[in-house]
């Protein structure tokens, strides 16, 4: 009998593909869900009750208030200061006499910053105990802004125990923390500007059945991608870029599904906002949520029961019939055109007549099939390194970036495909450079640095393409006259926007007043003028903070993988997956080779490539440094803010090419290391989905 995978070894040829595919989806289903049932809804199957509701001024109900001052973290202390500093700003620029407007509860000693707090405590005694899933508290006839509340769970004779804590957002004036314990006393501080009566506070026990379908999906995906694993052979070597695109799709929609319309992304509601107005014709209808959306202030949820009121409110909110209306031109400026593929999602969950919720997922989707469509054709055009192109592609942040309203994937996704046609032909200097190859990569580029043009400079590696790539010198002479032309004028918009691209007009013609306002003391002019007066200053400067980042990430624990303000993987997993990359690259597979590396045997990257990418992904990091320092930071600060690691994920892919030597075979086969990729990738994104997003929004 003839063995065909690890889930069918036997028989498994007399079962067509079809057949086993679909015996795979339903057994991963239903043991998701069995799973679901038999282990994280234990608890409420075991433990059943009806739900219990207590008043504040009920009998038993102990309160107690007392009045304090919390200091406020450094964050909302920098905010503060920074707002007050664009008033400033902004007063000078009009002309017009400040006025600051005064907080009651804000209070100001010794330049720090406190908050005036009313602490409500209400002690209850339960008749016996009870297994509490979540606690959800209700405050009518106050405002809640700024309010939170922490819940202490204890049996009789136990200390007071760790404490829960649940921010109450101000306009829903409720709010539910997950308690999943055993207990009969229950204390619930409540941390408000104003101090709610008696009459004015409920609080409900709950422990109901109710199957987290976050969390049911991602069992899902883990059991659908581990059988793929284990049974896939001839697609892993033949199809990897398939492979990758049902993968990245599936963890794609985990990410999508758990977040949900809380706005955890990089400058999510600046994306938004220029998203939902392209998603327009000529006539924009802003619904109010649509406007808290732009605005970064939609309420965010913790769990599955905060999340259906959260949901319930943007929905009441989505209403058009009293939507804001505004204009615009039918032809949007280029720096708007990254947002194409966000804005067709907004569109069609309009047209679809979806939830405001919906239509925020369909948004994302319309990114991510975008991100999964450009890294396909990446991967299927790569040359002999398609492993290391999988890597780049299901890196974390990448795949954050592509499930989030961003415009930050069409960064990732159109340098990760210019890269790798840049790249293939340094491995064949002798093929010739077709028309239809070159357009697609200085496209590529072009889509890349729309948003970003510091990435431009990326593309003048092309212009040290030999005589012998081009059909003729008048051929080579244009493809260098356009690199440099694309390039020049991407530079120039940064300063001077042309009338089809990007920066702002207003900050460009007033340049005394350029510079991020999100940070005091913030030039630009004073910050050039700052640098070429203190050259040797800045140099030592910028060499020191590149060397502590580096080291930050590699030394100091610091998590290179991020999902935006979610929260990092560990260091370790840095390590992991930089060794994998790493041996994939010094290593080339075992066994026959395919036609494409067969054609490109003994070929390699030459040493001046291999030089002049050296030199360029320091160049560009340099100019990625230099520009937040001109830009974001303070004129003569002793360091450089706003520079993040993912700004650097460009340049992972040529620098793991400057260190490939594929003339060395390795142990594992074409499906082995595709096998190890796309499982190691897969393993990375499945447990950060589950820890920093599903445990932390839907459970």
């Amino acid at each position: 009998m003839k063995r065909t995978g690890f889930i069918f070894p036997v028989y498994g040829d007399k079962l067509p593909s079809a057949t086993r595919i679909l015996i795979c989806v339903i057994f991963c289903i239903t043991t998701a869900m069995l799973a679901e049932c038999a282990v994280f809804q234990l608890p409420a199957l075991i433990h059943k009750y009806e739900q219990r509701t207590y008043a504040g001024s009920d009998t038993g109900i102990e309160i107690e208030r007392t009045s304090e001052l919390v200091p406020l973290t450094e964050e909302e202390t920098n905010s503060i200061l920074v707002e007050r500093s664009n008033k400033e700003i902004l007063s000078e620029y009009l002309g017009t006499e400040l006025e600051q407007e005064e907080d009651d509860t804000l209070v100001e000693k010794d330049g720090s910053f406190f908050r005036k707090i009313q602490r409500t405590v209400l002690s209850l005694d339960l008749d016996k105990p009870l297994y509490v899933d979540k606690i959800h508290l209700k405050v009518s006839g106050v405002d809640m802004t700024g309010s939170g509340f922490s819940v202490y769970a204890f049996l009789s004779g136990d200390q007071k125990g760790d404490a829960v804590y649940t921010a109450i957002d101000g306009r829903l004036n409720e709010a539910v923390a997950n308690v999943s314990k055993k207990t009969d006393k229950l204390r619930i501080e409540l941390m408000s500007r104003e101090a709610p009566a008696d009459n004015e506070i409920e609080f409900s026990l709950h422990n109901d059945f109710e199957p987290d379908i976050c969390r049911i999906a991602w069992l899902f995906v883990f059991l659908v991608t581990l059988a793929a694993m284990l049974e896939l052979r001839t697609s892993l070597e033949k199809s990897p870029h398939w492979c990758f695109a049902i993968i990245c799709f599936m963890m794609g929609m985990l990410i999508i599904m758990g977040i949900g319309t809380n706005q955890v992304s990089y400058d999510e509601h600046v994306h938004a906002k220029a998203a939902y107005k392209l998603s327009f014709s000529t006539v924009i209808e802003t619904t109010e949520s649509a406007m808290q959306m732009s605005g970064n202030l939609l309420p965010l949820f913790h769990n599955p029961t905060e999340r259906r009121i959260v949901e319930e409110y943007e929905q009441k909110n989505h209403d058009y019939s009293w939507a804001d209306i505004a204009y615009q031109s039918r032809l949007p400026r280029t720096e708007d055109r990254v947002y194409y593929p966000l804005a067709a999602g907004f569109f069609l969950g309009r047209l679809l007549h979806m939830s405001f919720a919906g239509s925020v997922m369909l948004a994302k989707m319309g990114n991510l099939l975008c991100y999964i469509f450009i890294c396909f054709f990446a991967i299927k055009w790569a040359k002999r390194y398609r492993e290391l192109v999988m890597i780049v592609a299901l890196l974390p942040g990448n795949l954050f970036l592509a499930s989030s309203i961003s415009y930050d994937m069409l960064v990732n996704a159109c340098l990760l495909l210019a890269v790798v046609l840049m790249y293939n032909e340094f491995l064949e200097p002798d093929r010739k450079l077709e028309p239809l190859r070159m357009l697609i990569m200085l496209l590529s580029f072009v889509v890349g640095c729309l948003s970003k043009p510091v990435y431009i400079v990326m593309a003048l590696m092309t212009l040290f393409y030999g005589k012998k790539k081009f059909h003729s010198r008048l051929q080579g002479i244009i493809f260098r006259f356009a690199v440099l032309a694309i390039a020049g004028l991407m530079i120039y918009n940064i300063f001077r926007p042309t009338p089809v691209s990007g920066s702002d007009y207003v900050l460009v013609s007033n340049i005394s007043y350029a510079g991020d306002k999100r940070n005091v003391g913030s030039s630009v002019m004073g910050q050039i003028q700052y640098i070429f007066s203190q050259p040797l200053a800045y140099t030592m400067l910028l060499l020191g903070q590149m060397k502590d980042m580096l080291l930050d990430y590699l030394m100091r624990g610091k998590g290179f993988f991020q999902y935006g303000y979610t929260g990092a993987a560990p260091m370790a997993v840095t390590y992991i997956v930089l060794i994998a990359a790493f041996i994939l690259a010094f290593t080339g597979p075992s066994g026959k080779r395919s036609e494409v590396d067969v054609s490109l045997k003994h070929k390699s990257l030459s040493a001046p490539i291999r030089i002049l990418t050296v030199i360029m992904c320091f160049g560009v990091t340099c100019i990625i440094w230099t520009s937040m320092y001109i830009s974001f930071t303070s004129v003569g600060a002793d360091t450089i803010k706003g520079v993040q690691g993912r700004y650097f994920t460009p340049l992972l892919l040529p620098l793991f090419l400057v260190l490939s030597n594929e003339k060395r075979t390795g142990v594992l086969s074409v499906s082995n290391r595709n096998r190890l990729v796309l499982g190691l990738m897969s393993a990375v994104n499945m447990i950060m989905i589950l820890v920093l997003i599903i445990y932390a929004m839907d459970v």
